[in-house]
């Protein structure tokens, strides 16, 4: 994933893919969970949280595939958002029971935008 800029007050959409150590794709739709932070790359602040149940303080996740979901981080979200480069943190859940709780987790993290500032931010929903 190219990191790309965005404006303050974009309506922001992640296409969400995960592949294995081959550059097969792993199906989503199986794993046990998968969450997803957006956090600010300089102060470490969590700008959305996504999961696939959607729990705990969690925006679900849409499917599009088994093996693609989407988030989306609203203009609301963004318009008063922090300037800056943003990453995605995810954490793979797996059912394992040679793991702790059973439970397999696999934490990657990239670059994902460069958050600028916009005027036309003030119109945007949210």
């Amino acid at each position: 994933m190219a990191v790309v800029e965005r404006k303050r007050g974009d309506d922001i959409p992640l296409l969400i893919g995960l592949s294995d150590s081959l550059g097969n794709a792993i199906n989503i739709a199986t794993l046990a969970e998968l969450y997803i932070y957006v956090i600010h790359g300089r102060t470490g602040a969590i700008l959305v949280k996504f999961s696939k149940a959607g729990t705990g303080g969690f925006t679900a996740l849409t499917q599009i595939t088994p093996t693609s979901y989407q988030a989306i981080i609203l203009s609301g979200v963004t318009k008063n958002a922090t300037i800056g480069g943003y990453c995605i943190d995810i954490n793979v859940v797996e059912t394992d029971i040679n793991y702790q709780s059973s439970q397999k987790n696999t934490i990657g993290i990239m670059s994902i935008f460069n958050l600028k500032d916009s005027v036309s931010k003030v119109v945007s929903s949210g």
